[in-house]
């Protein structure tokens, strides 16, 4: 995670799950950009994202490269991908890998607004620690009983993959054991595996506006 800290007197005023655009100094033409989504709330202090680090990617490898209290410029907020205020029906929340960086401050926004509807958070990951933010969900079911956070490992990369496990307790989960078709989804993460849930779940009878997929 990058922290942020804006100019005094500055808070950037944003809906959980949106992103920031940042001109990162890289190349000789133009700045280059790149969106990260917003882990932390409205709420903090300070902004976070999380970030990635690829091998040769021009952006993650400058970021990781900057030392405390340098400078980033950025533009935002955007997205239409976000929660601003929970539905009073069952929530589901589904991610892998950074793709739960966006879901993290909807599920605290949906916990904090109060109310009685379960919420649910299937996060995927190869490794246990891979888990981005695990704390904070373990910590929050803890609290409130209504929260359901549910981890979805491959120790090895099998011939299903992390991902399609992700994908198959999904539709365990929502379509297969699920008669009612009232809940609400966001999912995210790398990869056209979100588009592929989405359509899954409006193809079992969903409402189309009941499920908001992003893709990176």
């Amino acid at each position: 995670s990058l922290f942020l800290r804006q100019p005094p007197g500055e808070q950037l005023a944003f809906t959980p799950g949106q992103f920031i655009s940042c001109e990162l100094p890289v190349g000789a033409d133009a700045p280059l950009v790149r969106a990260y989504s917003l882990a932390s709330s409205p709420e903090d202090s300070e902004l976070e994202i999380c970030v990635d680090l690829v091998a040769g990617g021009p952006g993650s490898t400058h970021l990781f490269g900057l030392e405390p209290g340098a400078g980033v410029a950025f533009t935002g907020p955007f997205g239409s991908f976000a929660l601003a205020e929970p539905p009073d029906v069952p929530l589901v929340f589904i991610g892998e890998g950074t793709g739960v960086a966006p879901l993290r401050p909807m599920v605290r926004r949906a916990l904090e607004r109060g109310g009685n509807q379960p919420i649910t958070v299937l996060q995927g990951a190869r490794w246990d620690h891979e888990l981005v933010y695990r704390d904070d969900f373990e910590r929050w079911a803890a609290m409130h009983p209504r929260l359901h956070w549910e981890p979805v490992l491959l120790a090895t990369e099998a011939e299903i993959g992390p991902i399609a496990a992700l994908e198959e307790v999904t539709l365990e989960h929502f379509v297969r054991d699920d008669a009612e078709r009232t809940r609400r989804f966001w999912i995210c993460g790398v990869g056209d595996w979100p588009g592929r849930v989405r359509d899954a779940l409006r193809a079992a009878g969903y409402e189309r506006r009941a499920v908001r997929a992003e893709q990176w």
